[in-house]
């Protein structure tokens, strides 16, 4: 990042502490007060029906009247899973395809795996994080402490009715701790194989009686994987804060801002004693508005700036080679106005804005490109009571793209139903068309054009629980793609390459959910994924196909168990099908937690014991094996 860039975000992240106005505390209701972590026996099967989600609807609301495939990752589930990172965390959603890629960047997709058709989108705290090279990595790169998580929403199915381009295959949400959450100061220090050192901190106070903030940084060195080779290795270094206050009566203000420095090597030789390694180096600052009019009418407003420099260097023979340069700045912003227009009518409409600059230059060539993108989205979200148990809701974004990497209008409609006859029980039902924005590319002196995919999705599920001891989801999907990309061509005029998009994949599934609590100091989450798609009109032998792709099988289980006051036992089991080129796998892993007293406390985690190292992606990068000892005190 350059120093006109760093200066800056640093001073804003500053000044946005030290002048926080006073304000009442604007937590809601459903927020647990200031004080010890929540425990996860504590949580019951009734608050995960009704814990208030935000990635679904663009706007809060209870899982149970969700009409959609939502999965929550709790804070107490986060902090005994013993994942030290959010890409390992994903591991625990089902259905989600999570695959280690080099060193601190995953793979990820939904049903339909990773190839052409995986836009899946990272958000934080309702904030967008996807920008264009770094479509898998960015968020792994910003890495945030876990101490700062209050949960990860997660959708599988189409998003973009919602939240627009690049959420085809769902929506990931990662949702930060409210300040008046976060008092006092905490710190984590980890040692161990894989997670070589780590140590983070969070700090967080009122200011006077109106305002709460907070501040955290986190120091990781991991090792990267097998092989061992010399850029073998993730480092991230990371500073950012949080304020939360209330300018009037009913008008909140939340402003948060984080710098990232990380370093993601390759464990595996391009060639004989070469590798590869790419240097990220940014930040952002988000701001967010509320105001609540009177308990049915209200609006907010989202401003955001986002931007990195990533150095990509060769690596030969322990001498680092600089190879491209890259930088992006983003800057969105987003208002939104809900109000019930009649007792059984309830209408949110919205418009956004941002504009992406990118800057790219290869060293060797001794050329670079700069461009400028700009895309506006009008989305809108119509939520109608049909009677006391039945809620029917109409929902769309229209989009414009104009620049070099995309162009045109896309629309993205959903229609979805939700029936809740009593508080225990959901069925919904949902149909959807997404289409990204088309693309221009460069190429021969000419913008060629290249038709993007569309997907027609239907899905149906059910939420049911039974008291205290059994929770069930079951959800199921069929999906019909078209456009995929299937072939390339030459212009005869220009001799540019034009792009065939003539595949066509349908597909269906969907995931079972079982949570089960048959013991008071016992609580286990088991879940299976099926996917099976059928790809036409696609030539295997030069683009690999979503049946191929997609493991058919995934599966996994989260155990919990607390033997006697004071002590943690927790396993992970995940397992994932044989996918094109991809041997099956079996992870386990195990979690002892001791609270070694009220403020202390000791883990012991062991990880991917079943085997020393097992591939999960196309690339020669393997999971290892590793064990860490982590130590979190608070003062």
């Amino acid at each position: 990042m350059t120093e006109p860039f760093r200066i800056p975000l640093l001073a804003l992240l500053a000044a946005s502490c030290i002048g926080a106005l006073p304000a009442q505390d604007p937590a809601p209701s459903t927020d647990r007060p200031a004080g010890p972590e929540l425990e996860l026996m504590d949580l019951s099967l009734e608050e995960l029906m009704e814990v208030p989600v935000e990635v679904a609807g663009r706007q809060s609301e209870a899982m149970s009247h969700t009409a959609a495939a939502v999965f929550v990752l709790n804070e107490p589930e986060i902090r005994r899973s013993g994942m030290r990172s959010v890409g390992e965390l994903l591991r625990l959603v089902p259905g989600l395809v999570i695959s280690q890629d080099v060193p601190g960047a995953y793979g990820f997709g939904s049903r339909l795996g990773e190839y052409q058709f995986s836009g899946m989108l990272v958000l934080i705290d309702g904030q967008r994080l996807y920008t264009t090279l770094l479509r898998r990595e960015y968020f792994q790169a910003i890495d945030l402490p876990i101490g700062v998580i209050e949960r990860i929403e997660v959708v599988r199915g189409p998003g973009g009715a919602r939240w627009g381009d690049k959420a085809s295959q769902g929506v990931i949400n990662i949702v930060t701790k409210k300040a008046a959450q976060a008092h006092g100061v905490r710190a984590t220090g980890v040692v161990g194989t894989e997670e070589r050192l780590l140590g983070s901190f969070r700090a967080g106070a009122s200011v006077g009686e109106q305002s709460d903030f907070y501040v955290f940084g986190k120091m990781a060195q991991r090792d990267g994987g097998h092989p061992d080779t010399s850029g073998d290795r993730w480092d991230n270094n990371s500073l950012g804060m949080r304020l939360d206050t209330v300018l009037a009566p009913g008008v909140d203000l939340t402003v948060d801002g984080l710098y990232h420095d990380s370093f993601l090597g390759d464990s595996y030789e391009i060639a004989p004693g070469f590798t590869s390694m790419n240097m990220i180096k940014g930040g952002h600052v988000k701001a967010k508005a509320t105001v609540a009019h009177d308990e049915r009418h209200t609006s907010e407003l989202r401003v955001a700036f986002d931007g990195y420099d990533q150095d990509i260097r060769d690596f030969q023979d322990q001498v680092p080679d600089e190879f491209l340069r890259y930088r992006e700045e983003l800057f969105e912003a987003s208002v939104r106005h809900s109000w019930q227009v009649a007792d059984d009518h309830h209408l949110s409409v919205g418009l956004g804005i941002r504009s992406l600059t990118v800057e790219n230059f290869r060293v060797i060539a001794a050329t670079g490109e700069e461009y400028n993108e700009t895309r506006g989205d009008l989305f809108a979200s119509w939520d109608w009571d049909l009677g006391k148990h039945v809620r029917l809701t109409f929902g769309g974004n229209v989009g414009y793209q104009d620049g070099l990497d995309g162009s045109g209008v896309d629309a993205q409609p959903d229609l979805r139903l939700a029936w809740t006859p009593e508080s225990e029980l959901t069925v919904w039902a949902a149909v959807g068309a997404n289409r990204e924005p088309d693309r221009k590319i460069a190429d021969s002196g000419v913008l060629v054009h290249r038709r993007s995919s569309s997907l027609l999705s239907y899905e149906l599920g059910v939420r049911r629980r039974f008291g205290e001891v059994l929770m069930l989801q079951l959800d199921t999907f069929a999906y019909d793609v078209r456009d995929q990309l299937n072939g390339f061509g030459t212009d005869p005029g220009s001799g540019a390459t034009t792009y065939e998009t003539g595949g066509r994949t349908t597909a269906f599934g969907g995931e079972a959910i079982v949570t089960w609590k048959p013991i008071e100091h016992l609580r286990t989450t088991t879940w299976l994924a099926v996917t099976e798609a059928n790809s036409r009109n696609i030539d295997e032998t030069q683009f690999t196909t979503p049946e191929n792709d997609v493991p058919p099988l995934r599966g996994g289980a989260t155990i919990g168990f607390d033997p006697v006051p004071g002590l943690e036992l927790d396993t992970n089991i995940l397992y994932m099908q044989r996918r094109d080129g991809i041997p099956k796998w079996w992870r386990v892993d195990l979690r002892l937690g001791w609270r070694a007293s009220e403020n202390t406390s000791i883990d012991l985690v062991g990880q991917n014991l079943t085997d020393p190292h097992h591939q999960e992606y196309y690339y020669l990068e393997e999971a290892e094996r590793g064990v860490y000892l982590m130590v979190t005190h608070r003062f």
